[in-house]
């Protein structure tokens, strides 16, 4: 999955480039979707180039190489009976259940199980291993790092299509629609680098051209060692939590790329990466917990929002 998108972003990347106006369009049925005005658009409250109202709107050579997949880090919730987090009722109250409430297209409408498979990031044989939860159902994967308040939408051009749009600098931002933006109140602020959703990946993949994109070209002051001490404090040698360098904070940081996440379910679940230690359902705070496929549901809210704002705004019918 993480090649696939990769390429399907340097596809998109190509024919940027081949095109007379340097940019790509999303489309349906072979034809160009009607774009969305360029007047009367949101304007950013704080350093981003883009307002909260970017839905499908083209997308050029310069924002396109910003792109990046992006990794939710999760646990499976241990089946002790004192699990706080398995009390009746603690998981259903999420924050911003009431703002975002999961969209039941998130769901199977025969069992009203959540269209996530969670095997595919989580699956464990029994007796499992350290700390791991055996045959884990979807139900039980949780997530603490970031939420839907952090958390836009955006429909791409083919192949890319519908994707979440993780947190990332207001500088670097590419644009998309943000699940706080409504006409009523354009001055909401946006969270863009706050730790608790910042969206800690807890680690990040690369292909060898990556990687050279981000040292030459992508991150101010290189991204592999020796750096340049114009752009990195004290040579690099200013001290950072671990996270930082494992997580690769500096990737949506100064490298000012976007992460991703394609909304298609069977795409959608393969970027969650389990956290095996399965520590942090029990020492992070219990009310920024909540169930990924809740957090899923919350996305195809948003989403669901985002095409009625633009039938509504501007007349433009989107799928």
């Amino acid at each position: 999955e993480f090649l696939e998108l990769s390429n399907e972003i340097y596809q998109l990347y190509g024919e940027a480039l081949s095109s007379s106006d340097g940019q790509v369009v999303v489309g349906s049925d072979g034809k160009a979707v009607q774009p969305p005005p360029l007047v009367h658009r949101h304007k950013s409250n704080d350093g981003a180039s883009v307002g909260n109202d970017i839905i499908h709107d083209p997308i050029g050579v310069e924002h396109i190489k910003r792109l990046f997949p992006g990794l939710l880090r999760v646990e499976v919730l241990d089946r002790k009976s004192d699990h706080p987090l398995r009390q009746t009722g603690v998981l259903d109250n999420h924050r911003f259940v009431k703002e975002h409430p999961p969209s039941p297209n998130a769901f199977s409408a025969v069992d009203g199980e959540s269209l996530l498979d969670p095997t595919i990031c989580c699956d464990e044989n029994d007796p499992p291993r350290g700390k791991m939860t055996a045959h884990p159902k979807m139900e039980e994967v949780v997530m603490w790092e970031t939420n839907i308040q952090a958390t836009g939408v955006r429909k791409y051009p083919n192949p890319i299509g519908w994707v979440a749009v993780m947190p990332v600098e207001d500088k670097a931002d590419v644009g998309s629609f943000w699940s706080g933006y409504t006409k009523e109140q354009p001055n909401l602020k946006r969270p863009r680098r706050v730790d608790e959703t910042i969206g800690n990946q807890a680690g990040f993949m690369a292909t060898r051209s990556q990687v050279e994109y981000f040292h030459n070209k992508a991150c101010p002051g290189g991204f592999l060692p020796p750096f340049d001490s114009q752009h990195w404090k004290g040579d690099s040698l200013q001290r950072h939590s671990v996270e930082f360098w494992s997580g690769g904070f500096q990737l949506f940081g100064q490298c000012s790329l976007n992460r991703i996440l394609p909304l298609e379910p069977r795409r959608f679940e393969k970027h969650l990466i389990y956290h095996v230690s399965n520590n942090k359902q029990r020492t992070a705070p219990a009310k920024k917990m909540i169930r990924v496929g809740d957090f899923y549901g919350q996305i195809l809210t948003v989403k669901e929002k985002a095409i009625k704002f633009a039938k509504e705004a501007w007349g433009i019918k989107l799928t």
